[in-house]
């Protein structure tokens, strides 16, 4: 899929599920490259996760006090994946999993906000030094919780 077919495809799934925090390309950053890596699109099949994820991460905008959520890292494919050490059944390569900061709070502010989240037993939640990792793996039928 090209970077303008990811934009239509993703955008639209976005729209109807009424998410407009969030664009396309920071679910996937298609058509660049990092790491001496081509960045591609995931297969249309995942985007309803990237929904499930946005509603969480939409909610989490909101959560203390509204700021905005940066995305780090959203959907990595395979190659890219392995060249920055992921591990091998990594949440983000299902569009299900997000590095993230909200400004003004710590990365264990924020893991504590996912914590009080109503669905966190369906949550996998990564306190980092400089951002918090937030994946949905009960939501798409992998074990949870998972915290670390």
């Amino acid at each position: 899929m090209t970077k303008d077919e990811w934009v239509e495809v993703c955008g639209a799934a976005l729209e109807t599920a009424g998410i407009d925090n969030f664009h396309p390309l920071e679910i996937c950053d298609v058509g660049r490259e990092a790491r001496g890596t081509a960045l591609f699109a995931p297969r249309a099949h995942l985007i309803p996760n990237a929904i499930k994820l946005c509603r969480v991460l939409c909610d989490l905008r909101v959560a203390v006090r509204p700021t905005p959520v940066l995305v780090n890292s959203w959907y990595r494919g395979t190659v890219y994946n392995y060249k920055i050490g992921g591990v091998g059944k990594s949440m983000h390569l299902t569009c299900g999993a997000a590095d993230v900061v909200k400004p003004g709070f710590t990365p264990d502010e924020v893991a504590d906000m996912l914590e009080n989240h109503p669905d966190s037993d369906q949550f996998g939640i990564g306190r980092y030094n400089t951002f918090t990792h937030i994946d949905i793996r009960g939501m798409i039928g992998r074990v949870a919780p998972a915290r670390w």
